[in-house]
């Protein structure tokens, strides 16, 4: 069984990439597969990465062609004529010289909308899109009816659907009245943590580099979308302010067409020495962020789960998170903020620094949680079991 692992992410696009990369590295290890598997990536940064990681890996080329064969076969007449003439999308078309049986998406993929006539496992991170449509970056058309047709074909025409958490599942069967046993749970898989377990450094020079010695900083590692809610954090800031508590909070991610926004705000209430705003940063200068950090806080108004949430539970770091957007049982392992009321955050975060032995607790609980949830060998026995359950019934025709 020949199998086409899907990899479009790009190496700045933030947690996808790294939770695809984490993904395929593990994938790699199942072994009864591991000579089966070919990792497809239209994007050559993300190749040569993919080599340094030993996997067998194929640069797909034709990248404009698959998309302008896909826009005009939209059209009802060409889609007519290419029926009748049998001419297949150039993905396709590759696919089948290449004789793959099987394709493993590794994120919610654009591929999945040309992906005809094969079986294939997609991964859905959520469909806020649908949830959440207010925010500027869902109202878009465009984005909009991409998202919903990789979700509805997914749900149509996958064999089988990974998602991170319970509620995620939920959602997609309420929302695209998705067949319950064709979803299977399965958790991210940070990344950085297999770094760090393989390097011995000093990250205080780092830490030093970056401007924030001997500084109490709080860790928010995400893009700046509006829906990650960083004014939230520049509200809780002006309390604590108020109140002299020295505390600072570091910031970083790509810009998503907000951090002009936030620039100007943190500007504007003349906060600007209490915030450390870094674009892409280097994993070793994230795990630097993560271990001398005092909490992480992430008040954004979607993810039933984050690679962050996990990463904090790995480095043992208290938690300050939405309220009612986590799955309860993992609410359970941080403390809840309400994003309708800023002082909130500010006065937990007072509660922290006068007793931190409070959050112990929920911090030990949160590294059990991430060593049961987020292990290789869960990642792999979910896997194991979805492509022995495919195999077995693949061997029903002939390909």
């Amino acid at each position: 069984m020949k199998i086409a692992v899907l990899f479009d992410s790009k190496v700045k696009a933030g947690g996808g990439f790294f939770q695809s990369l984490r993904s395929a590295i593990i994938l790699n290890k199942l072994e009864k597969y591991s000579n089966n598997f070919y990792f497809l990536t239209p994007d050559k940064e993300t190749f040569l990465k993919l080599k340094d990681e030993d996997l067998k890996s194929v640069l797909l080329g034709n990248l404009i062609s698959f998309k302008i064969f896909y826009q005009i076969n939209k059209i009802g007449f060409f889609k007519i004529i290419f029926n009748f003439l049998k001419i297949k999308n150039p993905f396709v078309n590759f696919l089948k010289k290449n004789q793959f049986d099987l394709i493993i998406f590794l994120g919610p993929s654009w591929f999945i909308k040309i992906t005809d006539n094969f079986n294939f496992i997609s991964s859905i991170y959520d469909i806020n899109f649908k949830l959440d449509n207010y925010f500027p970056e869902y109202k878009s058309q465009t984005v909009f009816e991409s998202q919903d047709e990789i979700v509805g074909k997914s749900v149509d025409q996958a064999y089988k659907i990974l998602v991170d958490t319970e509620r995620s599942k939920n959602e997609l069967i309420k929302i695209y009245n998705c067949t319950q046993n064709k979803i299977a749970i399965q958790p991210f898989t940070p990344l950085l943590p297999i770094i760090d377990s393989k390097i011995n450094k000093d990250y205080s020079k780092i830490v030093i580099d970056l401007g924030l010695k001997d500084k109490k900083f709080l860790f928010y590692p995400a893009q700046f979308w509006a829906h990650k809610n960083h004014k939230y954090i520049i509200d809780a800031m002006e309390h604590l302010e108020r109140k002299q508590i020295d505390i600072n909070f570091v910031f970083c991610g790509t810009d998503k067409n907000n951090l002009k926004y936030i620039k100007k705000i943190i500007s504007k209430k003349k906060l600007n020495h209490k915030f450390f705003i870094y674009n892409y940063l280097t994993d070793e200068k994230v795990i630097a962020l993560y271990k001398f950090c005092i909490a992480l806080v992430m008040p954004t108004y979607v993810a039933r789960s984050t690679l962050p949430l996990y990463e904090s539970f790995y480095f043992k770091k208290p938690v300050f998170y939405s309220r009612d957007v986590l799955d309860e049982d993992i609410e359970n392992l941080v403390t809840p903020i309400n994003l309708n009321n800023p002082k909130d955050l500010s006065n937990n975060i007072e509660r922290m620094l006068s007793d931190p032995s409070n959050f112990n607790n929920k911090i030990n609980l949160g590294f059990e949680y991430y060593n049961k949830k987020c292990s290789e060998d869960l990642f792999l026995d979910n896997y194991r079991k979805i492509l022995d359950e495919y195999k077995y019934l693949s061997e029903r025709w002939k390909n």
